[in-house]
Formats: C-alpha cells, structure tokens, sequence
C-alpha cells in the first residue's frame, strides 16, 4: 500500500527532527568541550612557564638532579621546563619559499646553480698583422 503524500511528509520530519536534534546535541557537546580544551591549555601553558622560571630562578642554588631527588619528579621533566623557560618564543610558522625547486634525480647529472648573471662574449679586436699586411701589398 503507497502513503499518502502527507503520510510521507510526516515520517520525513520526524527522522529528520530527530537527526537535527542529535546533530546539535553532537555540536554543542565538542563546542563545550573544545572550549574547556582551550581554558586549560592556557592554564597548563601558565602553569609551565611558573615552573620554568622558578627552576631557572633557583638554578644557582639547586640543580635539576638534585630537585629530581628531593621532589620525585623526572630529572628530563624538570630540564624541559627550565629548558623550555629559557627559550624565546618564537612567532608563528615559517614560510616557505614561493618557487619551487625542480627535485634532482640520480639519473640527471646536478649542476651547479650560481646567483651571478652569464657573461656576456667579448668580440675580439680586429687583428692588426692583418691590416699591415694588406696596407703593405697595395
């Protein structure tokens, strides 16, 4: 038996009323969640440098072992937060050239790419010998 044509329309709306409610549902979730993500990313990026500072602070009198011995915590941590204080921040990603180079293979032979212009060729001078000889013979 064929519904009707409202019969249809019905049925349509409610799968999809369901399925939008669930896709809000699922987008408001990971927007929450990314959200929070961030927050506490800062928060332990913050966190990171105190700690940097501090053990690059108290550097002269208490070294990353010692602290490790001490505190329990692993000597690599404790150097990559000092280590990572230490560092200037760098400022965003580096771009690449424009060009692209032409990858060699190991079939052509490589040449020697150079930043300076070609020369150019020189005429060369007329030959005096040959002026005399002829001025000579007239």
């Amino acid at each position: 038996m064929v519904n009707s044509e409202d019969e249809i329309t019905r049925r349509l709306r409610e799968t999809d009323s369901a399925r939008s409610a669930r896709r809000a549902h699922a987008a408001t979730t990971v927007g929450e969640l990314a959200r929070r993500h961030a927050e506490l990313a800062s928060q332990l990026a913050e966190l990171e440098r105190e700690l940097g500072d501090t053990l690059t602070a108290a550097g002269d009198v208490i070294d990353v072992t010692e602290l490790s011995q001490v505190t329990d915590i692993p000597v690599a941590d404790l150097a990559r937060w000092r280590d990572h204080a230490a560092k200037p921040h760098r400022g965003g990603k580096r771009k690449r050239p424009a060009t692209k180079q032409k990858p060699v293979s190991a079939k052509e032979p490589q040449q020697l790419r150079t930043t300076m212009a070609p020369r150019r060729a020189i005429p060369a001078a007329p030959d005096s010998t040959a002026v005399a000889v002829g001025a000579a013979s007239t």
